[in-house]
């Protein structure tokens, strides 16, 4: 009787174990069928981004390209969007702890004290430093807007995500994808 009680219960361990394995792949394959990827070959990379935003490519200078999330209703005051600049990396500014000061600095010049840093951390790219900031303006707008760079010899990545703060939570699992995916060629 042991010993087949004991047969049973490693036999649904087994089941649980594989049907739980089978339900992530599942889940990750569906995921991942999400996403189309963008390649820049006047800016060497590419990133994945959802297949249902809409795709503008070098809308103007240093602008690589805009990914627009469509819309929850014609009464949207904002459309939240994600973008792609590639920029020279300002004199003094070529370390990357050098040009994440910039960054905050402007950030903080620009939108003074309306703001909130809620993230400030390293990022890694495979082998590759970066950084990335969060940021919420509460009043008058509700933004949230979400930072990622790194840098390249003399040329600066720079990602951001702005949408409204009370849509990030929907947004934030396909913001997350498209900057770890960035690939620099």
């Amino acid at each position: 009787m042991k010993a087949s009680l004991k047969k049973t219960i490693l036999t649904v361990i087994a089941y649980t174990a594989g049907s739980l394995l089978l339900l992530a792949l599942g889940l990750f394959l569906y995921f991942n069928a999400q996403f189309s990827v963008y390649q820049d070959d006047q800016y060497k990379f590419s990133i994945k981004y959802p297949k249902t935003w809409k795709v503008i490519v070098h809308p103007q200078a240093n602008v690589a390209v805009v990914f627009l999330r469509p819309k929850d209703t014609a009464l949207d005051p904002l459309q939240e969007n994600f973008n792609v600049t590639v920029q020279a990396t300002p004199e003094g500014a070529f370390t990357l702890a050098a040009f994440s000061a910039t960054i905050k600095n402007q950030m903080v010049a620009v939108f003074g004290k309306s703001i909130h840093i809620v993230e400030d951390k390293p990022l890694h790219w495979g082998w590759r430093e970066g950084h990335k900031m969060s940021i919420e303006a509460p009043t008058p707008d509700n933004l949230k807007m979400v930072n990622a760079w790194v840098l390249r010899s003399d040329q600066a990545y720079i990602l951001t995500f702005l949408g409204n703060i009370n849509k990030y939570t929907q947004d934030s699992i396909f913001v997350n994808e498209m900057i770890r995916s960035l690939q620099l060629q």
